[in-house]
């Protein structure tokens, strides 16, 4: 994508005179490529460091967590015994944000004494995403129990680059109101896909 973001940057200036306008445009535009192309290359560098494995009774991760004010993704390290994992739960997570829907797809456990551990979230149409459902069974068939579907939620936390929420306090949506959320996220993919195309077209033209 950065390549493309080049390309598109440098047509306006080689195939016509420039002006002022369309040097504007043509830094405006590129900007938002560059941003795009920068988040892209983060959830990439988030994706390959995420690591969840079984090494005999013991499950660690190495999980995105946080991120500076530059959205440079930071990691934490997880290592529970199985024996202490009470549950294995997953759940669809609807967030809302600037009017826009996205959905994704959040994993945790609940340990022994109560405490809950975000592990991953896969957001819908990513790239790349981490085989939820697989990682779910094994360490559910690891602990020795059965995996929980909590059906699908509204939920604030960001879930930027895969990190997950600890704290699964929302009350599922029924079935209503669970079509309504995935109709709207719908929509806000063709409004993203279109933007998108429309930006690209911009470049090109300027």
């Amino acid at each position: 994508m950065f390549g493309f973001a080049v390309l598109l940057f440098s047509i306006p200036l080689i195939a016509a005179p420039v002006d002022a306008t369309s040097l504007w445009i043509v830094d405006g535009t590129g900007a938002v490529l560059l941003g795009f192309a920068c988040f892209f290359v983060f959830g990439l560098i988030a994706l390959a460091r995420s690591r969840i494995s079984i090494t005999g009774t013991t499950l660690h991760a190495t999980l995105p967590d946080h991120h500076n004010w530059l959205l440079v993704p930071s990691f934490r390290s997880v290592a529970v015994e199985l024996g202490q994992i009470r549950s294995v739960d997953r759940r669809e997570e609807a967030v809302r944000a600037f009017g826009f829907t996205t959905m994704r797809r959040s994993l945790s456990i609940v340990t022994a004494n109560g405490e809950r551990i975000g592990l991953f979230s896969n957001t819908e149409n990513a790239v790349g995403q981490m085989p939820i459902d697989e990682i779910a069974a094994a360490i559910a068939a690891g602990a020795g129990i059965g995996v929980t579907d909590d059906g699908l939620v509204l939920s604030r936390a960001a879930g930027l680059y895969g990190a997950a929420s600890s704290a699964w306090t929302e009350t599922p949506l029924d079935a209503a109101g669970a079509a309504k959320v995935r109709r709207a996220a719908a929509r806000t993919v063709q409004v993203v896909t279109a933007l998108l195309l429309l930006t690209l077209v911009v470049r090109a033209c300027t």
